[in-house]
């Protein structure tokens, strides 16, 4: 039998391969993403780090190859949204502190969200390989982060703690991080080592097990998985896990959502009163809602007191917001006494205003749920996408493009012919 190899893909009769090449540069992303996305070449305070290559190089690969294929709505919402920002730039007030480079790094990120694999029947397997690779990546990165817990709290080595300590100054990637967090009791939390927070690990961790839970459902990764997350001690993956499993897959499903997710309420609250101590790890955490400084406080709630500055400052700031960058920049004019996090959705409200932030949301949606993966993760990676800190961290948009390379299937055609073809045997 003969195969087909078509610049980044082998066509056969059913399914599609890819080639070294490709394989290669999805499993340098993975790599890239979890395991050496501390490693940059600090520019100025934006650490040059490899997973932005790696992202150019696949959509050019993908683009040389001639079997990508460009999404005319997303494209056209993504110069509104960069047409918009230039525009507003020069018409903010001195003391506005607008970046061009956040908006370069904005369009650098979001641009490749036009380019995905041409639809065409076979295309399973290019889905099917970017998970496993991600799962396998995600697992081995749990397994580090369940034996760092162990190791942190028996030695409390800082060396230990994150790879940041470790790392030359000259590599080290900037930025202002909490590299090592404690939980209830002065227990440490794991971070995976690689990753910067335990957050990270958290959602990491959570979309694979969610992703292997869907899939081939095997019982030790899905054990290792289970482990890491429980590792990381954080609430972040657990609650985008509730998202994934909960939000409804369709519109008709909503009452369904609804009523499951009472009923998880509900189990929650018999668990809440078990007072079993491994569990009040996770649910003492629930009071930090309502404690300024705290983590949770930071993430949820100190976000909306920069987003109604923005809509006390006039109808211009509260349609097209501040300018790229301006959010970090402007809390030393806010004054606050606490941490204040930049959550996606107040980040682009504070930033680009509500007509930005509805314009990226609409590339972000359209991307996920116009592609194969299942619902189930589309909806944990809009959730997580909105609620943390991820519009501008390649962690975040690097895999969210990687999994959705593969469009819904919709009568798919055959594959065509390319002068690019290698015939194979």
């Amino acid at each position: 039998m003969a195969d087909q190899t078509i610049g980044s893909a082998r066509v056969g009769d059913s399914d599609i391969e890819l080639t070294r090449m490709a394989k290669f540069l999805v499993w340098a992303s993975m790599v890239s993403v979890l395991f050496v996305n501390q490693i940059a070449y600090n520019i100025g305070q934006f650490p040059a780090a490899l997973d932005l290559p790696c992202y150019a190089l696949i959509t050019a690969y993908l683009l040389a190859s001639g079997y990508a294929k460009v999404s005319m709505p997303i494209l056209q919402l993504f110069v509104a949204v960069i047409a918009m920002a230039a525009f507003r730039i020069p018409l903010l007030p001195t003391t506005t502190q607008a970046s061009w480079s956040s908006l370069v790094l904005l369009a650098a990120g979001y641009a490749s969200f036009a380019v995905r694999l041409s639809p065409r029947s076979g295309l399973s397997a290019i889905q099917q390989y970017i998970l496993d690779a991600y799962v396998t990546t995600a697992c081995i990165i749990a397994a580090v982060g369940t034996i760092q817990i162990v190791a942190v709290n028996a030695t409390r080595l800082k060396e230990l703690q994150n790879i940041y300590f470790v790392l030359p100054e000259a590599i080290r990637g900037a930025g202002t991080y909490v590299f090592a967090r404690e939980a209830g009791g002065g227990l440490a939390k794991a971070n995976g080592y690689f990753l910067r927070e335990s957050a990270e690990l958290s959602s990491v961790t959570a979309l694979a097990f969610l992703a292997e839970y869907f899939d081939k459902r095997r019982p030790f990764r899905l054990f290792v998985l289970a482990m890491g997350l429980a590792a990381s001690i954080s609430g972040s993956g657990v609650i985008a896990l509730a998202a994934g499993f909960l939000l409804p897959k369709s519109v008709g499903r909503i009452p369904i959502a609804l009523a499951t997710a009472c009923g998880a309420m509900l189990l929650l609250y018999a668990l809440y009163s078990l007072d079993n101590p491994v569990l009040n790890l996770w649910f003492g955490r629930l009071t930090e809602f309502g404690t300024p400084g705290s983590s949770a406080y930071a993430r949820f709630v100190a976000p909306w007191e920069m987003v109604q500055r923005t809509f006390n400052d006039g109808i211009a700031a509260t349609w097209f917001g501040n300018g790229p960058g301006s959010f970090f920049r402007m809390l030393a004019e806010f004054r606050s006494r606490y941490e204040i996090s930049d959550p996606t959705w107040a980040k682009l409200i504070y930033e680009y205003g509500l007509a930005g932030f509805i314009f990226v949301t609409l590339i972000v949606i359209i991307r996920l749920y116009s592609s194969s993966l299942r619902v189930e993760l589309c909806n944990f990676m809009l959730f997580s996408w909105l609620v943390f800190p991820s519009v501008l961290k390649p962690t975040t948009f690097l895999i969210m493009w990687l999994v959705t390379l593969a469009p819904a299937r919709r009568n798919a055609p055959p594959p065509r012919h390319s002068p690019m073809v290698q015939r194979s045997v």
